[in-house]
């Protein structure tokens, strides 16, 4: 019983992490939800498009309501494959929709964010940092439905973990972004590192992570071996 204390509490722990990180992010897309008042019409005094009357023509305002209107629909997607991907149940289910969801990012999220990136607040360094998380997030979504139809299901499960990742960074840009203005921190330099970081750091833990489980893996198989040959 003692043995199985430790394990039960960080199972326990995961669980508390995992619905703390869950209800965050609803949180998140419940807020951009109900800013969707300042954006049909759009208001120019809005937090998000607040001087942007220059920008909002042409080809700028599709982009923008695809976008916006596809982000939280696929996010939520994404969260319920992440979560039905490894049960059997739902199988055919998780297939159909994980279909979907790479329409959706390939055809909508990723040419809409490329398109927002050309006029990113704060110009080219932001920008250019949209325009390489958007096309990561289509190379990702792209690689892990390959991987699904040829069976690889482990090399597809680690590459569907990283468009989530790369999906549910916009809620991170947008939580760093309502911290920097409460604190009165906000300037056009923090939002450009902002524009990087809330992606790149997301996937840096996420490798790490996934090298410390692969590194405890290989350990524990390495000390069955030598037990199995020394028994």
């Amino acid at each position: 019983m003692k043995a199985h204390g430790p394990a039960r509490r960080l199972a326990m722990l995961k669980m508390l992490a995992w619905a703390a990180v869950t209800l965050l992010g609803a949180k998140v897309v419940v807020s951009i939800v109900l800013q969707y008042g300042d954006y049909f019409p759009p208001n120019f005094d809005s937090a998000f498009l607040i001087g942007r009357e220059q920008s909002f023509r042409g080809i700028y305002p599709p982009a923008f309501y695809a976008h916006i209107i596809a982000g939280p629909f696929t996010l939520l997607l994404a969260a319920y494959l992440m979560f039905s991907g490894k049960r059997k149940t739902y199988h055919k289910l998780h297939r159909r929709l994980g279909k979907l969801q790479v329409l959706l990012v390939l055809v909508v999220i990723v040419p809409s964010g490329l398109i927002m990136a050309a006029w990113a607040f704060s110009g080219p360094i932001a920008g250019s940092g949209f325009a390489l998380q958007s096309i990561a997030t289509g190379i990702t979504a792209a690689l892990a439905a390959r991987y699904a139809m040829i069976k690889k299901i482990a090399i597809h499960q680690i590459w569907a973990t990283r468009c989530f990742v790369l999906l549910i960074s916009p809620l991170i840009f947008r939580l760093i972004s309502g911290t920097l203005i409460v604190t009165e921190s906000e300037s056009v330099e923090a939002y450009q590192v902002n524009a990087w970081l809330s992606w790149l750091v997301p996937l840096l833990v996420y490798e790490v992570w996934r090298y410390r489980q692969q590194r405890t893996r290989k350990s524990a198989l390495v000390e069955r071996n030598l037990m199995e040959a020394t028994s």
